[in-house]
């Protein structure tokens, strides 16, 4: 289980500039989800495995920080998944970044999804990097929206998944995905642990994971996707 945040925006910016000072509390979130930090931006990905909190390496990232979109990502290790840095999201393959919070049983369900395109790609043992493989093996197959909504309800049919909210980030897009599991959380945290929330202004929009203060924020409900335009910040809203 992991806290997502993500942001796409006319002008390039920082998270702190997108959130303002409340984004303290959602680095805050890391005392949980302790087990290391990564940002994707303009094809790049800086990772460590330290809280994010404790981390002089992300507070550099987060200040120097200067991109129209970014991928930001808390982890809180899933059982038997090791705590190492090519486990920490998000991923990348070529103009794709993508980042998952939840848990699939089994861990490697994904893989019989995957195209023998993407398997020489994997370097990890997470279930959600085999989980980013096989939703570009479905892009591939029926175009981008539909091949993220055809994932997540192959995934959701064929395994026992905690949540498949996931953010992916192109050039052209910004998608989340709210799927989870009804009543399903940690025994540390609360009852809206999986839902996801956005924010649109004139010149951002900005989705997230609960718990840091963005309670005001627009619901993106449960088995929803999120599509937002980049270039012109409209964005859609329909039912996987």
């Amino acid at each position: 289980m992991c806290r997502l945040l993500a942001f796409t925006a006319i002008e390039r910016k920082n998270f702190y500039e997108v959130v303002g000072d409340d984004f303290d509390n959602f680095i805050a979130l890391s005392a949980e989800h302790k087990d290391g930090w990564g940002i994707a931006h303009d094809g790049k990905i800086e990772k460590n495995l330290k809280s994010a909190r404790d981390s002089h390496e992300f507070l550099d990232t987060v200040k120097r920080l200067n991109t129209n979109g970014a991928l930001l990502h808390l982890r809180l290790a899933s059982k038997n998944i090791a705590v190492e840095i090519r486990n920490n999201h998000p991923f990348i393959h070529g103009k794709f970044a993508f980042m998952h919070n939840g848990t699939i049983r089994p861990a490697n369900s994904a893989e019989q999804f995957i195209s023998d395109k993407y398997k020489a790609f994997i370097t990890g043992s997470t279930d959600s990097e085999l989980l980013f493989y096989a939703v570009l093996t479905q892009i591939d197959e029926l175009g981008l929206i539909e091949g993220v909504k055809k994932c997540i309800i192959l995934i959701r049919e064929n395994a026992d998944c905690s949540a498949l909210n996931i953010i992916i980030q192109t050039p052209e897009h910004l998608i989340a995905v709210c799927e989870f599991k009804e009543g399903n959380k940690s025994k540390s945290s609360a009852p809206d642990h999986y839902e996801l929330r956005f924010a649109k202004t004139e010149h951002e929009v900005v989705v997230a994971s609960t718990g840091w203060g963005n309670a005001d924020w627009q619901h993106l409900g449960n088995h929803q996707i999120l599509v937002v335009d980049r270039a012109t910040l409209e964005f859609s809203i329909s039912s996987l």
